[in-house]
């Protein structure tokens, strides 16, 4: 804590926090909430400045506090509970909505709503977060606005990597609703002082803590005898120094991280009240909403660690045996499974961690569900075989919504051998069709298919259930994705009839999703599709089915961008990302990112386009039907800038494609791979594999993408026979450029224009270099200068147009050194400049790539592909 336990209190180096701390809350009684993140390493005293600012406010406004658990697997939504219990909300009021989260966090906000006075709520320590409490946090704080409120969340900076979670959230924030602020350690001087005064080497103490705060105060602080050798032989010093039954204590409490009801200590320690005077009166320990807990997580987990396993496996028992009832009770479940683990109780584990995994699964933490199904699975001793197969399908289905599918397929596979050797048709149809959409997603088409027609096969004769109906839900939907849409219809009614006939919801609106994808990419039937699927939208909604959702959002929005619907699919897939980045359903959101890498690149938003398709490239083990678009989007970039690399990416994508046999991503790649042919003059495909696309084109008997194939035939193949035009879009060039220009297609708007006259050819070249398409530019001045044409546009110089964000040469040079760690005076003598002129190139730098610092520049110079 940065403050010394003396008579007064004092705040040490954070007046400017507190200050700002109540600008804000000011500012929160005008009806302008606001959110305020503090973080920064352990003991750095987050919670003690938000403690000195609410008391400071006390008590004129009120102020909830909740707290997130260390626990192995997170209570979900813990501290939204603790604010609803402070708001008089009873734990039995609301436990019975938490599978709704929507309605829970609705229903808190209207309680918000309430408080006009105005409020602080504080969530502590979300660095421990379910994912669940992390989206109410996005929740709140994209509302914040609407309430006199001003929310602090602390989380420690350490424990928050690159992947986690967290960093989403900041991310999905509006940048103007929250601030964010990074406690620094104490400075040298205020450390030396405050060791002056205690009579300790102010120099020793700060090499030894670094400044931390809570390292410095615990040094110096009366009940510990000298200057340790580190702060865990500082407290340990001080544990050591205690009564028995006070260590007894200690070492109990050292394994509750998230603390520990004061009204069982007794039954623990029952002589406790003497055990812990000594430990309030010097505030190692204290007491808050009912809970004894150790006032910095660090003596708790010093002191955990200080046990032997023997010990420590000892006192989780300890608690089980004690209070396992209590915490059954309470539906605690989580705290069941955390003290199980650690006491090795793979009995109590392989019975309550089913329980808290389907917990997790309906608050939509998927990714917390998936790791307490595996933790059942591992104890399968204390499992029946049958009960085991079921949490195998469970588990894979978990691994299946967070993108890990191999894992899926292998424990759809064991779960499907059991039911093979009990004769169970449904259970080994069921296993048949969920193994086929997962085939499906690593690309392999024929696989998916052959299990598919297993599937119904095996369920053929059954009477009516849920997986007969899912497996007519599952071929409708591979036909839909072939394109074959009057098996599709035939397959979906009958998934849809069977589904009513057993009132069925969920496979109604998966087989709606199929029905409705296939009639809205038909030109004559666009707006009933959209009705079927909205009507499956709304189904997932209502009963919280969270991948049929999903899956309603995906279709809706990549089919709007096959029909040229560009702000349908806008709207669908950033409500779709949003959903799923809330329930860590990374498959259908990692495939949704992908269809708005498409639409941006479809669109002219080229440089968005190469982002999200690059972070994509670069997710571990991308799936297949995700990975052919990404690699279409990043190689069509380079060939029209005029990069490298691009063959290899687009012949990697045509070769996946084929695998999936369906038309919506053999189009693109072959249309991409004639683009590239059209630049460079060179014969890439060959005409049998073209054929065969033509073909599966005009069996389809509707325009889908195929227009584009068309397009590309035309400029790379002129000599390729069409004895049927398959594109009924235009009739002729004028047409054409009508087309893409009503579509909002800019880059195929300038091509076609392109065609026409002189003027057009003008305006056409223009759009093209403003897209940034530096090859395709060469390429159509080349050909003015071929047909006479004169006075053709320059264009930008080179130096500018080989970059993204327009350096000039001397930029690049200076940009260059700067990787290298170069410093101005060094740069102006590499590049025979004043140093002065140097400062005025990176101060362009910097505007250009609009950024604050040297350091940052090169970040995004390399991730533009600026710098190699």
């Amino acid at each position: 804590m940065p403050f010394l336990e003396n008579s007064a209190m004092e705040l040490i180096e954070r007046a400017e926090f507190l200050t700002t701390l109540h600008s804000k809350f000011k500012q929160t009684l005008s009806d302008e909430g606001h959110c305020i993140f503090v973080t920064g390493e352990p003991g750095i005293g987050k919670t003690t400045l938000v403690n000195a600012f609410c008391k400071e406010i006390k008590p004129d406004y009120k102020t909830y506090w909740g707290t997130c658990d260390a626990l192995y697997s997170p209570r979900p939504l813990a501290p939204l509970y603790d604010l609803l219990i402070q708001l008089g909300k009873g734990f039995s009021e609301v436990h019975t909505d938490a599978e709704d989260r929507t309605s829970l966090f609705l229903s808190v906000l209207q309680e918000l709503h309430k408080e006009r006075k105005g409020m602080v709520v504080v969530f502590e320590d979300i660095h421990w977060a379910d994912e669940a409490t992390l989206d109410f946090i996005k929740f709140l704080g994209r509302r914040i606005g609407q309430l006199k409120c001003l929310f602090i969340l602390t989380y420690r900076d350490d424990e928050v990597h690159a992947r986690h979670p967290l960093r989403n959230v900041l991310g999905q924030l509006y940048s103007h609703s929250f601030t964010k602020f990074q406690l620094a350690p104490f400075s040298r001087a205020i450390v030396e002082k405050l060791a002056a005064e205690k009579g300790y080497s102010g120099e020793e103490v700060y090499n030894i803590t670094g400044g931390n705060p809570f390292y410095v105060t615990e040094i110096l602080a009366s009940y510990s005898n000298g200057v340790p050798e580190n702060v865990r032989d500082s407290i340990l010093s001080v544990y050591h120094q205690q009564e028995d039954d006070t260590k007894t204590l200690w070492e109990m409490l050292s394994i509750f991280p998230a603390g520990f009801e004061l009204k069982y200590l007794e039954q623990i320690q029952p002589r406790y009240r003497e055990a812990v005077k000594y430990c309030f009166g010097s505030r190692i320990l204290i007491v808050r909403d009912g809970l004894i807990f150790f006032k910095h997580q660090l003596y708790s987990q010093t002191i955990e660690a200080s046990l032997s396993p023997l010990l420590r496996i000892a006192l989780n028992k300890q608690i089980l045996a004690m209070f396992l009832e209590v915490f059954e009770q309470n539906q605690e479940i989580e705290r069941i499974v955390h003290h199980a683990k650690n006491a090795g109780s793979d009995e109590l584990i392989a019975r309550y961690a089913p329980i808290a995994a389907e917990k997790s699964a309906l608050a939509g933490a998927h990714a917390d569900a998936a790791r307490l199904y595996c933790l059942a699975i591992e104890c399968e001793k204390f499992i029946g075989k049958e009960k085991l197969a079921a949490y195998h399908e469970l588990y894979a289905y978990e691994c299946y919504l967070i993108h890990q599918n191999k894992e899926a397929i292998a424990y759809t596979e064991r779960a499907l051998e059991f039911w093979q050797e009990q004769q169970d048709a449904e259970k080994i149809g069921k296993n048949l069709r969920f193994l086929s959409r997962l085939w499906w997603y690593e690309g392999n088409r024929a696989q998916a298919e052959k299990l598919g027609i297993r599937a119904v096969n095996e369920l053929q004769n059954a009477p009516a259930s849920r997986a007969k109906a899912m497996a007519y839900s599952n071929m409708a939907a591979l036909k839909m994705l072939a394109d074959q849409t009057d098996e599709c219809l035939a397959w979906g009614q009958k998934a849809s009839h069977l589904a009513r006939e057993i009132d069925d919801q969920e496979t109604l609106a998966h087989a709606l999703n199929s029905i409705g994808s296939a009639l809205m990419t038909d030109h004559q039937s666009v707006a009933e599709g959209m009705s079927y699927l909205q009507e499956s939208l709304q189904i997932a909604l209502e009963y919280a089915f969270h991948e049929h959702a999903a899956r309603a959002y995906t279709a809706i929005g990549s089919n709007a961008i096959s029909m040229k619907l560009y702000d349908v699919a806008r709207e669908h897939l950033d409500l779709g990302i949003a959903y799923c980045q809330e329930r860590d359903m990374d498959s259908l959101r990692l495939y949704m990112v992908g269809y708005k890498a498409r639409l941006n690149l479809e669109t002219g938003a080229w440089d968005e386009a190469f982002k999200l398709a690059q972070s994509l490239l670069q997710t571990e083990d991308l799936l297949p039907v995700i990975k052919i678009g990404s690699l279409i989007t990043i190689g069509l970039l380079k060939l029209r800038r005029g990069e490298d690399g691009a063959l290899d990416l687009l012949s990697e994508a045509k070769t996946i494609a084929f695998d999936t046999m369906e038309l919506h991503r053999i189009v693109p790649a072959l249309s991409a791979l004639l683009e590239y042919e059209w630049l460079l003059g060179t014969s890439l495909i060959e005409t049998a594999v073209l054929d065969q696309a033509v073909d599966m084109i005009r069996q389809v008997k509707k325009i889908t993408d195929d227009n584009k194939l068309y397009f590309w035939l035309k400029r790379a193949r002129r000599d390729y026979v069409l004895t049927k035009e398959i594109d009924g879009q235009y009739t002729n060039e004028k047409g054409a450029a009508a087309y893409w220009e009503r579509t909002g297609c800019p880059y195929e708007y300038a091509l076609t224009l392109f065609e026409g006259d002189e003027e057009d050819m003008r305006k056409g070249l223009k759009m093209v270099e403003e897209l940034g398409a530096e090859r395709v530019y060469q390429k159509l001045r080349q050909s003015m200068r071929s047909e006479g044409v004169k006075k053709i546009p320059r264009g930008k110089r080179l130096s500018t147009r080989s970059n993204a964000a327009q350096l000039t040469s001397r930029e690049l040079d200076v940009l260059q050194l700067l990787q290298t760690g170069m410093q101005n005076k060094e740069i102006a003598e590499k590049l025979f400049i004043s140093a002065k002129t140097v400062d005025h190139h990176i101060s362009a730098i910097l505007l250009k790539l609009n950024v604050g610092t040297r350091s940052k520049a090169v970040n995004e110079a390399l991730s533009m592909g600026i710098l190699k």
